[in-house]
């Protein structure tokens, strides 16, 4: 029911409207909470930009200073803002690595991986 009610109301990924624009959605599985079954996964839209690479829409805040581990890398809750009965949180990279050059390689793989899970 979840998985449908959010594809209603942000689009399959494949090019139906999201609230804002044209974006792909992403199901991905916090594997640090050792969720591996792939019930408790939720949707994720990619941002790229040195302050938070990914986007979620949930049901309530994260936890301040909560970690998820997604697609491999661990992320940590950035900014969270209430829109209606959703939740729009970001999600930032926590082991960036600190030149300019490997950080943009780093937000490009991250991409990358993304789009090879389609």
């Amino acid at each position: 029911m979840g998985l449908t009610l959010d594809h209603l109301i942000f689009g399959n990924g494949h090019g139906m409207k999201s609230p804002y624009f044209d974006n792909r959605l992403y199901w991905l599985v916090d594997t640090l909470r050792q969720e591996r079954d792939g019930r408790n996964g939720r949707l994720y839209t990619y941002m790229g930009g040195f302050g938070a690479q990914l986007r979620s829409f949930e049901w309530t805040h994260p936890r301040p200073g909560e970690r998820r581990e997604l697609n491999g890398r661990e992320y940590i809750a950035f900014s969270s803002t209430r829109s209606w009965l959703r939740v729009d949180a970001a999600w930032a990279l926590v082991r960036m690595p600190p030149g300019l050059d490997e950080a943009n390689a780093e937000i490009r793989a991250i991409k990358a991986e993304l789009d090879a899970m389609l």
